[in-house]
């Protein structure tokens, strides 16, 4: 099978012009909605019109470009350009890169594909006031409707009818895949160059508001005190300790937190926390949020629950974890399946198609960190497996019956 390599100067090229659309001071900001990430899907735009290649922006402002046919089912691929705050150069860019260097490939050396390809980068996929993975839920007729998720549409500049006319048909797809920093440890521990992963982590995401009172810190003995901040210490333990009882398969997070009102001469009287439960088994996932609320209930008297975000666990496609497989195989590359215990766009697209991921390692484990760092060589052989992937793909599709 014919084997095609990318170019990688040019890959480090588009990177350092991504770069400089950024207004962070150490890291890299390009947050949902902003300028910098509507700058940087113009950047994209103007890449697609440099190669001649049709492009658009959907009613969510997902860029959506095509080679091939105009109509029928296309193999789609990307990731998207936004960034936590002061964020790392790589995490969702090098998606969206890698599918713009697999295109210009394709484009110089005139190779036509036997189906349309598309390279969609979704608006919105860090977590933001609409929700994370905005773009490519949209995208796949993931969002509800109600009249308060509706002004929020409204304050950034979108209305429900963007959300409608944003969704599209499982037959406008072949298959999806996406190509990622892995933002772990798990390769570089291993010394494995290629993640196929097998499975998107689920997620569970409450709000828990404990009470207690305000008083006065000099005046207030410590036998006297209803301190939430104090109360709030024995439920993150107990989510910690909850949560190891799983090993591996189950990870759980108190990663937000805030106390009322928050004045050095004033005992606590509210804590909010945000807890967060991941895991690649919806079953286990619902076990560990109900031992969290019940330990809540047993241990600490006016309290608030609320349910924030539930996302199931998504397995990727067997067929293509294999033909990523056979690619690392074809082009020498070792690798390892593995789960993905960060959330991504591709999580949506299962909605609407079979789907694969490929990592790549990330040095030290870091991401949304301005040190998020992968070698140009890594990168590089990331973006040769997902074309070789994109390729063998598009010749077995060619020959099934919808295609003849």
């Amino acid at each position: 099978m014919k084997q095609l390599k990318i170019n990688v100067n040019r890959v480090k090229k588009h990177f350092e012009e991504l770069a400089k659309i950024n207004s962070g001071r150490k890291g890299y900001t390009r947050c949902a909605y902003s300028k910098e990430e509507k700058e940087a899907k113009h950047w994209l735009v103007d890449q697609m019109n440099r190669l001649d290649i049709p492009v658009k922006l959907d009613s969510v402002q997902n860029v959506i470009s095509r080679m091939g046919p105009a109509k029928g089912p296309a193999i789609a691929f990307g990731s998207h350009l936004d960034t936590v705050i002061e964020g790392g150069l790589y995490d969702g860019a090098l998606g969206v890169i890698a599918g713009l260097e697999m295109m210009e490939i394709l484009k110089e050396q005139n190779i036509q594909l036997p189906v349309p390809i598309e390279l969609i980068c979704f608006t919105g996929e860090e977590a933001n006031p609409l929700g994370g993975t905005f773009g490519s839920r949209a995208m796949a007729g993931l969002i509800d409707y109600t009249p308060e998720y509706e002004k929020k549409l409204n304050d950034l500049g979108f209305n429900w009818e963007d959300i409608l006319q944003a969704k599209r048909e499982k037959s406008d797809f072949l298959s999806f895949l996406e190509l990622h920093i892995e933002q772990g440890q798990v390769l570089e521990a291993h010394e494995q160059s290629i993640g196929i992963v097998t499975s998107i982590a689920g997620m569970i995401r409450f709000q828990v508001r404990v009470i207690g009172k305000a008083s006065h810190s000099g005046t207030t003995p410590m036998n006297m005190r209803n301190d939430a901040l104090l109360k709030s210490a024995g439920l993150i333990q107990a989510v910690h300790d909850i949560a190891k009882e799983y090993g591996e398969t189950i990870v759980a997070t108190v990663g937000e937190f805030s106390i009322f009102p928050n004045m050095a001469n004033v005992v606590p009287g509210e804590a909010t926390l945000l807890i967060e439960v991941r895991g690649s088994k919806r079953e286990q996932m619902k076990e560990v949020e109900e031992k969290i609320n019940e330990w809540i209930h047993r241990n600490l008297e006016d309290t608030e629950i609320t349910p924030i975000v539930e996302k199931v666990p998504n397995v990727m496609s067997k067929s293509i974890q294999d033909e990523i497989e056979h690619a690392c195989i074809d082009l020498g590359m070792s690798y390892q399946h593995m789960l993905s215990g960060a959330n991504h766009d591709t999580n949506s697209m299962t909605h609407l198609t079979e789907t694969g991921m490929i990592f790549v390692p990330s040095e030290n484990g870091i991401s949304h960190h301005p040190d998020e760092f992968t070698s140009w060589k890594e990168i590089e052989d990331g973006i040769n497996v997902m074309l070789q992937t994109v390729y063998r793909l598009s010749n077995q599709y060619a020959s099934l019956p919808l295609n003849q």
